[in-house]
């Protein structure tokens, strides 16, 4: 982990207007230059603080999420770097978890098969099968913008105050459809899952 550039905190809108959230970043770009960045996301229920030591000592919203690049710093969809601590969440790189074969293929990743945990602080290259109920809360290797980190966090508070995140997001539009199955396979158990899942009424790709 590259210490100086770890820890960095940062202060992002939720949309519709829902408030704020805050994230620490943590950069691995030491192990992995292309997915070396890595993102939480505390849970502050959107509101508005200044303090980070309020902010770090909070509970986790989010994360870890691969992070595609670092946030923007001005203009549209930029976020407000508050300061830093070396106070890290982790020094090591965390597990993820990944499919073997197309994600695309259900809704409900507990139908899916062949999930293996990614491990980079392992030599052990050898793959390992979970049901997926095993390795249901370890997040994926999949790539996020910090847009979509701060769209996950909306739903995530939405869902929270027992809100349809299809009233305030569009769901048969594939990113935003793609961002919630993530958040909602990897974050609740299978019985809330399928309960959410069903705020999507496009059909999977190919039906």
């Amino acid at each position: 982990m590259i210490i100086e550039n770890s820890g960095k905190i940062f202060k992002f809108s939720l949309d519709h207007n829902l408030g704020y959230s805050y994230a620490e970043i943590l950069d691995f770009t030491d192990i992995t230059e292309f997915d070396g960045r890595i993102i939480y996301v505390f849970d502050l229920e959107g509101k508005d603080v200044e303090n980070i030591d309020e902010i770090i000592s909070s509970k986790l919203l989010l994360g870890p999420i691969l992070l595609y690049k670092f946030p923007n710093a001005k203009g549209k969809f930029s976020w407000k770097l508050m300061g830093r601590t070396e106070k890290f969440i982790t020094t090591r790189w965390p597990l993820f978890k990944k499919l073997q074969g197309s994600i695309i293929k259900d809704y409900n990743w507990n139908n899916l098969e062949k999930w293996y945990i990614v491990d980079r602080n392992s030599e052990d290259n050898s793959i390992n099968y979970f049901l997926y109920d095993e390795i249901r809360y370890v997040e994926t290797t999949i790539l996020n913008s910090h847009v979509g980190v701060a769209k996950k966090a909306t739903m995530m508070h939405l869902i929270k105050e027992n809100k349809k995140v299809s009233d305030y997001y569009d769901l048969s539009e594939i990113g935003n459809r793609n961002l919630f199955i993530q958040l909602v396979n990897t974050y609740y158990p299978l019985e809330r899952t399928v309960e959410l899942l069903k705020e999507i009424e496009s059909p999977l790709v190919g039906e």
